[in-house]
């Protein structure tokens, strides 16, 4: 059942899983949270209430005692006491005067006090605060007087006493009957709203009730009504407990208690379970209703990301699917369904096949030991990590003798026109094996290096014996040979001299490079040696004007035909001045500097020497306007080139040029400008257009992986790792590497050997 609907895609299954399993976890931890609330609210009420009880407890003791001594004050008035302790001998109209004015004075000071009684039982009158005096029968509160004869207690105790329709807290002084010989008394009403209110802190709008319960059981103070009080004081109290539940008809009370125990009074606060649960329940609603309301946020968040993240993986699940097709092996499995799987298999197909097309052309290991060798050549100042590496992994050193090779195509335009860049990589691999091959059968160990451009070059064992250079020279010839016949190539090629390993490296590669161009100046096909560049060597007093030279070349590299037009000019009326020769042997340098610039041109391809070619020309003009021809040519073909394949082949030489020169720590985008013969500007635009980065970012990006590679495959130091990145300082690698991985390179190591372990 669940097979048939559960989603089929990626996106959709997790999308769903996902909702299942925050809804589950928003919604348990929503009802916890509310049912922690809740009780952590009734808590807080009940703590609440005993703090409001006890509050209320010692307002009332503080009260009370208070109204007893103001109460002693008044007994204890010279003229309220002159008064009730009179007898019919000295009865006065003045005395009675005198205390009816304190007893306005007190009724005055203190507003709990709703009536004042003195009472003469001597002279049988009653004097009321409200200027009424009554004879003992006349008195209209006859149990007051029945409260004074009968009391008993020494004490002064309020009493519950109700007068003209009302009740009140009533209190007598002095606490003794008349079998003590007091004649005279003075009873005192207070006002309960006004003590509900004050003493007992109880307003209008309180939900809560309180109860004050005297030593009989009887009903002092409060503010619940009459059938509520009734119903509480008939009912069975737990005593024993400060807080408890009663239960009145259809509600539920909380009851706090505590004791008022100079009085004896008990005092119950009563709080409605009902008014605080649907307070309660309300809030636990609005945090439910809050949760469902971030649940579905949540959820519509969860199918954004779903759909935005996971569907283009599942839609690339479904293209795996379509090109491994139905026959696939994985679509037999109970795994067919799964996007991850489908992924997995595209995956491991895609990895076979890079890797065994990376194992037919190259390990990890070698790359990293062509790279350093390549680093051995161009940098003069190679560190003794690089010899001591390249000891290691190759043969070079055996002997402590090396002959540097250079072997350069010729025709460089017409090659880069009949072939693709990856053909030429393939190429000139296959060009570098038949070279060591060929080497190896007539007994020297050889290694090369491409330089991604027209040349490679090879390193040859030596042991500087004397007839050792005749048979380097002819192995040289034969894998020439070899060359043109399996891979149709022409070939230059120039070796040097034995040379010690630790001589400068690139100042040789540098001639030899140079001794490959003699052939196309001066027609001769042979392996050149070191002595063929001092024979050919230019004069340097009849050096051309280098810096005219250059701006005859930006010229060209501008399409701009008037500034090359003012540039031969200026050149041809400058060897006005020269001699025949002279002026020819500048020429012929001017044209070799043009072929270099524009070596994947195929200006001059049919030409097989300068100086026979220059025989042609009669003067200098006719030189200059066939030059000029020749550059307009070059400069119309490349406008009508193809934008987009021209930048396709200018990105990747960039790449390749970049990679073989990773080293260099002054490697700069203008030296990669200068290879490919474009302006800095425009590389950095087709960089951009084809990369979606910078060159500089690239070249560093590079830097990285290539220090990843050298901190995953080899033993070397991080310092040493630091040159051969061609970071200029240690501090500089670790915050581009750190920024790069989020380690450092020795936690990068580390962690890498513990994954391979």
């Amino acid at each position: 059942m669940w097979s048939r609907i559960k989603p089929k895609r990626m996106y959709s299954a997790v999308f769903l899983y996902s909702c299942v399993a925050v809804s589950l976890l928003t919604m348990t931890f929503t009802l916890l949270l509310s049912q922690q609330f809740a009780r952590n609210a009734m808590n807080e009420i009940h703590k609440a209430n005993e703090e409001k009880l006890n509050q209320v407890v010692q307002t009332s003791e503080f009260t009370l005692q208070k109204l007893r001594q103001f109460a002693l004050r008044i007994y204890s008035d010279e003229n309220i006491g002159l008064w009730i302790n009179m007898n019919d001998r000295d009865e006065s109209p003045l005395a009675l005067n005198k205390a009816a004015a304190s007893v306005r004075e007190f009724t005055s000071s203190e507003p709990f006090i709703d009536g004042i009684y003195l009472i003469n039982f001597q002279l049988g009158q009653i004097y009321a605060s409200d200027s009424s005096i009554y004879t003992m029968r006349d008195f209209e509160d006859q149990p007051l007087l029945d409260r004074i004869r009968n009391q008993k207690t020494p004490y002064l105790q309020f009493a519950d006493h109700e007068a003209k329709g009302e009740s009140h807290l009533a209190l007598v002084v002095p606490a003794a009957g008349l079998h003590q010989n007091y004649s005279g008394f003075v009873a005192i009403l207070f006002d309960k709203p006004l003590l509900n209110e004050h003493m007992l802190q109880i307003s209008a709008e309180d939900q809560n009730k309180i109860i004050v319960q005297g030593p009989n059981k009887e009903f002092l103070l409060g503010n619940s009504d009459a059938g509520l009080t009734t119903a509480f004081m008939e009912s069975e109290k737990k005593t024993a407990e400060k807080s408890w539940r009663w239960e009145s008809g259809r509600e539920t009370w909380s009851v706090q208690t505590a004791q008022l125990p100079i009085e004896g009074w008990m005092v119950y606060h009563l709080s409605p379970i009902s008014l605080w649960q649907t307070k309660i329940t309300k809030i636990r609603t609005e945090i439910i209703g809050s949760s469902i309301a971030l649940l579905l946020a949540l959820l519509m968040f969860l199918f954004w990301q779903s759909y935005r993240s996971l569907k283009p993986v599942s839609d690339l699940a479904l293209q795996v699917q379509r090109r491994l097709g139905k026959k696939h092996p994985m679509a037999e499995t109970a795994h067919a369904s799964s996007d991850l799987e489908w992924i997995h298999s595209g995956f491991d197909l895609l990895a076979d096949q890079v890797d065994r097309l990376d194992r037919s052309i190259k390990s990890s290991q070698a790359l990293v030991k062509e790279d350093f060798m390549r680093q051995w050549i161009l940098n003069p100042q190679a560190s003794g990590t690089v010899k001591a590496f390249i000891g290691k992994e190759t043969s070079l050193l055996r002997t402590g003798f090396l002959r540097i090779a250079v072997i350069r195509l010729e025709s460089y335009g017409r090659f880069k026109e009949n072939y693709d860049f990856a053909s030429r990589q393939l190429l000139r691999y296959a060009l570098g094996n038949i070279t060591v091959e060929v080497l190896a059968n007539r007994g020297f160990d050889a290694e090369t290096v491409d330089f991604g451009s027209d040349h490679l070059a090879a390193l040859i064992v030596s042991s500087a014996s004397e007839d050792e250079a005749a048979r380097v020279i002819e192995a040289l010839g034969e894998a020439r040979a070899q060359i043109g016949r399996w891979l149709k190539l022409d070939l230059q090629a120039a070796v040097s001299s034995a040379i010690p390993a630790e001589d400068n490296m690139h100042a040789v590669y540098s001639r030899m490079y140079e001794l490959t161009l003699i052939g196309f100046i001066h027609d001769e096909n042979r392996i050149f040696t070191a002595e063929d560049l001092e024979k050919h060597r230019l004069d340097e007093d009849s050096e051309p004007d280098e810096k005219l030279m250059k701006q005859i070349l930006y010229a060209v590299h501008l399409k701009n035909e008037e500034a090359l037009k003012n540039g031969l000019d200026r050149l041809a009326l400058q060897m006005q001045s020269l001699s025949y020769e002279e002026c020819k042997l500048q020429l012929t340098h001017l044209i070799y500097s043009i072929m270099k610039s524009f070596k994947d041109d195929k200006a001059f391809r049919g030409m097989s020497s300068i100086h026979a070619f220059l025989d042609r020309f009669a003067t200098i003009g006719e030189v200059n306007s066939w030059l000029y021809g020749e550059l307009l040519q070059i400069m119309d073909r490349h406008r009508r080139k193809s934008a987009a394949s021209r930048k396709d082949e200018v990105a990747a030489e960039m790449i390749e040029y970049v990679r073989n020169h990773l080293h260099n720590p002054m490697l700069s985008v203008d030296d990669i400008a200068a290879h490919v013969a474009v302006s800095v500007n425009y590389a950095r635009q087709i960089f951009k257009e084809r990369f979606q980065c910078s060159l500089s970012d690239y070249i560093t990006g590079q830097r990285i992986e290539y220090a990843i590679k050298l901190l995953t495959t080899t033993d070397l130091t991080v310092a040493d790792i630091t040159e051969q990145s061609g970071f200029q300082t240690k501090s500089t690698f670790y915050s581009l590497f750190k920024r790069a991985t989020g380690m450092t390179p020795n936690q990068y190591r580390s962690e890498n050997a513990q994954a391979k372990a």
